[in-house]
């Protein structure tokens, strides 16, 4: 039903957008008749002219955009039928990745409506956050959040650790094969290759560091590449949010905006959003959507303690 809405809906607009040349083309052609006072054959013969002239234009504009038109609706079905929660994929989540897929909705909620908040494309963002931690289905119980507090591991060798990262920083490539064997559209699995960017997995680099492990630069690193829209690293910055919030125990709405200040100021030092087009206006706009979010969603866990 909502798919023959969305549908419904460009229809109507460029019917609309078809309509205005010709209701220019017709007013002119009325225009003329009345200037030149000609007989009735005379009148038929210009409307057909103007006709002819409307036709030529329309058809070459048709024949260039016609492709654009086309793929934008390809890829807006293809997203409609992905944005589905009884996807086998994400029905395939939910039950081997619980966790995970707990924290892909709330990542969703909250890029959905930052995106709103800017203007991005917030059906893009929403699906892609179903499915952005899709490479976790491979090898979930490495994953905190599929964890009993009995699973996390206490005391790891360096091995270890080094392992464990590796697996975890994996999950990007894996979401991107799963993804493309399940035929996603690029638009999402892009986004799945770059929500974690070039960013370190900070957990286990400062493990590696206590236990005295020698460090190379790409170590502990996602390959990235970096995000390369506004949706990539919004994305991004709700992915990292909602982690860090689930992490807390006690919830304020000034630690709220902490961290996500923290989140968006770490980003920005590493250089994440160099080509994701934020201004300034942007990133203040996103900041408040995520907390007016974050409030909404966990607003039963909050401490209104001072």
């Amino acid at each position: 039903m909502k798919k023959h809405k969305i549908e419904i809906k460009y229809f109507v607009l460029f019917s609309l957008i078809s309509s205005f040349p010709i209701f220019i083309f017709f007013i002119l052609g009325i225009y003329l008749i009345q200037i030149i006072s000609v007989s009735l054959i005379y009148q038929i013969l210009i409307i057909f002219g103007f006709s002819l002239i409307l036709a030529a234009l329309m058809t070459t504009a048709l024949s260039i955009i016609n492709p654009a038109v086309s793929d934008a609706m390809l890829t807006l079905r293809r997203l409609l039928r992905f944005e589905s929660l009884s996807n086998p994929l994400l029905m395939k989540l939910s039950i081997v990745a619980p966790g995970t897929y707990h924290h892909s909705m709330n990542v969703s909620n909250l890029a959905q409506r930052a995106c709103k908040a800017v203007g991005a494309d917030s059906l893009l963002v929403r699906t892609a956050a179903y499915y952005h931690d899709i490479g976790k289905i491979d090898n979930p119980n490495i994953f905190i959040e599929n964890q009993a507090e009995s699973e996390i591991p206490q005391d790891e060798s360096a091995k270890e650790i080094k392992n464990t990262a590796n697996k975890i920083i994996g999950h990007v490539e894996n979401g991107i094969r799963i993804a493309e064997e399940n035929n996603l559209p690029d638009s999402i699995i892009n986004l799945i290759a770059e929500h974690h960017g070039t960013t370190r997995a900070w957990l286990f680099y400062r493990k590696a560091v206590e236990k005295g492990l020698k460090i190379k630069r790409s170590d502990f690193r996602y390959k990235g590449p970096i995000p390369q829209t506004k949706e990539s690293a919004i994305l991004m910055i709700s992915d990292c949010v909602e982690a860090a919030i689930r992490a807390q125990l006690f919830l304020t709405k000034p630690a709220m905006s902490e961290i996500v200040n923290n989140i968006i100021e770490e980003r920005l030092k590493e250089n994440q959003f160099k080509n994701a087009g934020f201004s300034e206006n942007d990133m203040e706009k996103i900041k408040n959507s995520l907390i007016d979010t974050l409030l909404s969603i966990y607003h039963q866990r909050i401490s209104y303690l001072k």
